[in-house]
């Protein structure tokens, strides 16, 4: 594996994780002020938070790391 797909895969991988970590904390944060009685721009916002989170994680894993992980299976 050439140095350069290594550095991409560190940083990319860990793009990713925290891209789900992030869509993770923000769901349970939208479904914890859901119960509120005015939180529903609040879970809104949350809500958008996680779906940019899952974005930035799929994107960054079907763009950058299947191809590297592809190529050397």
């Amino acid at each position: 594996m050439a140095k350069l797909d290594l550095i991409l895969i560190i940083v990319f991988s860990t793009l990713t994780l925290f891209g789900l970590v992030g869509a993770v904390f923000s769901f349970r944060k939208a479904m914890k002020v859901a119960g509120e009685k005015n939180g529903d721009f609040k879970m809104f916002l949350w809500a958008v938070g996680s779906l940019i989170g899952l974005i930035v994680a799929g994107v960054s894993a079907a763009y950058i790391l299947l191809p590297i992980f592809f190529a050397y299976t």
